[in-house]
């Protein structure tokens, strides 16, 4: 049976409508040089970057919120023109147990500011949120100690207001039920929210405001994201996806109430630090394709940041393919990644993979974007090891697998989530490898991005050394292309 959730107000929410810049709590001299400091990776100029929230096209810009401030969840504000270059506007959400300095004004409800997303709304859902029909961005969060809260600017970001009437939904005491994803369902023209609360619950609403419960799915942990995606690029073949923070992902049908898998879960990334992935607002972003960050961590323990701590990362668009008789999701970098080589690329052919002997001798790089193609029809290697710095891992060919040796942390694990390495080549035996590598950040990606795995790693900062070779064996190497990859960050360019 539906029930009708009723816009509520508790002791927490505030009422507050006037004018409000974002606040800037970073000290000057942040050039972005720090040891572990990815380079075309986005991270805050200081503080804890924590889940990735709300992700907006709006007047030309691309917008970021995400969770900031270890002791307190606050929302961090980031806006870009091209999803390369990012600049850290400072703190848009600020909640009521703020450790800022009173300066900075608490402008949305809640204690904290826990995850969600974000939508771009205008006309009668703009006017009943913010007053006016002008087109507004809408943050949609978890208020501790409060529920499902409203945020909204209508000004580019360059204020942001607590809607008057939260919590809109899902009040609670704690954290609890916390994260809600809102996307537009077209063919009703109905909002929906799905929130972890017992699985992913989904909620159907007309305004915003007021939320009507419509059913629950026993699966997701964390963070729930929802999307439609063209199967094998057919346009009128379209699945629906629901994943969770952990990566893991259900392919089935969503009728604008209910959730039906057509399959098995299954782990869109097999890296360790991928972790609460949201994708754009997709009604008025530009182009097709369905873009995706994720927070580049996963409770590891850090890599020894000092100034601030944690990153994102690299946007990648996101495809569902049909594979071995089971629909698998997609991660492929952004193409806009070549606007940020610089120099001429490395391009090798026909070569041959030795033990003992480094293939790419000579070369030396901390961030860069390496594509590389295997034949292992006949291979008589054991593994192709591959070592960027101190950090050794390989493609074990006996086994069709990654394997990464990482230093030591904690790492956090979900119970029920299960992510294999598992890596196999195409059935001629050829096997490509793309990698993008920063600074502390390392992305793997290969078939055809249905292999993806992200990780944050302590490179050594003054070793720039980077080994590709084989063990026990010969591999033959049909192709390699290495673009050394440019800072986004203007500070450290000079301007």
């Amino acid at each position: 049976m539906k029930r009708l959730i009723l816009t509520l107000t508790i002791g927490l929410a505030l009422q507050a409508t006037t004018a409000y810049a974002q606040f800037d709590p970073h000290p000057e001299g942040i050039d972005y040089s720090e040891d572990f400091r990815g380079q075309f990776h986005f991270s805050p100029k200081t503080e804890w970057m924590n889940d990735v929230n709300a992700l907006m096209y709006h007047d030309g810009k691309y917008h970021m919120i995400y969770q900031w401030g270890k002791k307190i969840r606050h929302g961090g504000y980031a806006t870009s023109e091209d999803l390369l270059h990012w600049k850290d506007e400072g703190v848009a959400l600020i909640p009521q147990d703020s450790f800022l300095h009173k300066e900075a004004v608490r402008n949305v409800s809640g204690s904290q500011v826990y995850s969600g997303s974000g939508v771009v709304v205008s006309g009668d859902v703009a006017e009943k949120i913010t007053g006016s029909p002008k087109e507004a961005m809408v943050a949609i969060y978890t208020g501790t100690k409060c529920g499902t809260c409203l945020a909204w600017s209508n000004d580019g970001g360059k204020s942001w207001h607590d809607y008057k009437a939260n919590p809109v939904a899902n009040p609670t005491g704690g954290t609890s039920p916390r994260d809600p994803c809102v996307f537009l369902y077209e063919p009703t023209n109905t909002w929906i929210l799905a929130i972890f609360e017992g699985g992913t619950t989904f909620y159907g609403s007309k305004d915003l405001v007021n939320w009507e419960r419509l059913s629950n799915v026993g699966f997701g942990y964390e963070c729930p994201d929802v999307f439609e995606l063209p199967l094998d690029g057919d346009e009128k073949n379209t699945k629906w996806v629901l994943q969770d923070a952990n990566g893991a992902y259900l392919v089935g049908q969503f009728d604008g109430e209910q959730f039906v898998k057509e399959q098995d879960p299954l782990v869109m990334d097999m890296g360790r630090d991928f972790y609460a992935a949201q994708t754009f607002f997709r009604p008025n972003l530009p182009g097709d394709a369905l873009i995706q960050i994720a927070w580049n961590d996963c409770w590891n323990g850090g890599v020894g940041e000092k100034n601030w701590e944690r990153n994102a990362t690299f946007p990648v668009v996101v495809g569902l393919v049909t594979h071995d008789g089971r629909m698998r999701i997609t991660r492929t970098p952004i193409k806009a990644i070549e606007q940020l080589y610089e120099g001429e690329p490395t391009i090798l052919s026909g070569a041959t993979l030795r033990e003992g002997e480094n293939l790419l001798e000579g070369i030396t790089s901390k961030t860069f974007d390496m594509t590389a193609e295997f034949d292992l029809e006949g291979t008589t290697a054991k593994s192709i090891d591959f070592q960027i710095a101190q950090v050794k891992f390989k493609y074990d060919i006996t086994e069709q697998r990654m394997c990464v040796g990482l230093p030591g942390g904690k790492v956090h694990r979900v119970p029920g989530v299960s992510k294999d390495l598992t890596l196999k080549p195409s059935e001629d035996g050829m096997l490509e490898i793309r990698m993008l590598v920063d600074w502390a950040q390392l992305e793997v990606f290969s078939a055809g991005g249905m292999f993806s795995a992200s990780y944050h790693l302590g490179f050594t900062p003054d070793d720039s050394t980077i080994d590709l070779s084989a063990t026990g064996g010969e591999v033959k190497l049909v192709s390699l292309v290495f673009n050394e990859v440019d800072s986004i960050w203007p500070e450290r360019n000079g301007e």
